[in-house]
């Protein structure tokens, strides 16, 4: 991680296998070019593929997978995050690499940006690095010192709430067009019906809360995730089924069965180490 900014330093890796992300991000195109499937059939696809949102965890994955799926669908995105702006609480939930969370700590402590202003105003925001440094001139700066010459973000919402934004970074100038903003459009609006169970009676700091706490306690569960994929040979969606199956059979919350799975493992691979 860059640093320690409690904003941006338990941000979770995009994730979804190789396979269902293309597979995804072929589909959100096509949605966008064929106007056959709508952003509620769409939301339905991708929540199934990714389990239905119970929690602040189920919410995380779906986060990294539509995350990915971005990245993988926007050919001008070099770098990819899902920033949350609600209940006077703002971070990286989501990142592709080192230099979202860079830009994104520029944003924050600017106080206004393309992501910041999507979450904000519920509107797409497509700009060039000339564009942002008319608006947002400090973060603009920074942002090219990082490289970064084209944004393009838009609100994830529901009815009742909005969440943040989900937000593309591109190094090329113009990398970002109107079909591209479709593209992210589609794809946010497909998840509006997930997000809306999740925060349903819920006040916007309780959610914002509750998700970075979820954040910072995450580290067991993608440290077994990730020795179940070793061991099993199993893609990270169904390491997590297998921890989250095993949390429902013993009703264990979802962190202590897999810390308890890495103390066994580690202890077991001590063993035969020795």
């Amino acid at each position: 991680m860059v640093n320690d900014d409690r904003r941006v330093a338990s941000s979770l890796p995009a994730s979804a296998s190789v396979q269902d992300s293309e597979a995804a991000a072929d589909l959100v195109i096509q949605a966008a070019v064929e106007e056959k499937i709508t952003p509620a059939m769409l939301g339905a696809m991708l929540v199934s593929a990714s389990r239905s949102i119970t929690d602040e965890d189920d919410l995380l994955t779906l986060l990294q997978h539509v995350c990915e799926i971005a990245h993988g669908a926007i050919p001008g995105a070099d770098s990819t995050g899902v920033t949350i702006d609600l209940g006077g609480r703002t971070y990286t939930a989501v990142h592709t690499d080192e230099r979202t969370l860079r830009v994104d700590t520029e944003q924050y402590d600017a106080g206004d940006g393309p992501c910041l202003q999507a979450a904000r105003t519920r509107t797409v925001v497509l700009v060039d690095s000339d564009e942002a440094a008319e608006a947002w001139p400090r973060f603009a700066s920074a942002a090219r010192d990082e490289g970064i010459a084209s944004f393009l973000a838009a609100p994830l919402y529901s009815e009742e709430q909005t969440l943040g934004s989900l937000n593309l970074y591109g190094r090329s100038h113009s990398a970002f067009d109107g079909f591209d903003a479709e593209v992210l459009s589609m794809l946010t609006a497909a998840m509006s019906r997930a997000l809306g169970d999740f925060a349903r009676f819920r006040s916007a700091r309780d959610v914002a809360i509750s998700i970075q706490r979820a954040l910072e306690t995450r580290a067991p569960i993608e440290q077994a995730k990730g020795m179940l994929m070793a061991i099993h040979r199993v893609d990270a969606d169904e390491a997590f089924t297998m921890l989250r199956t095993q949390s429902q059979h013993t009703n264990v919350p979802l962190r202590d069965v897999a810390a308890n799975l890495v103390e066994q493992i580690s202890a077991r691979q001590d063993l035969d180490a020795g």
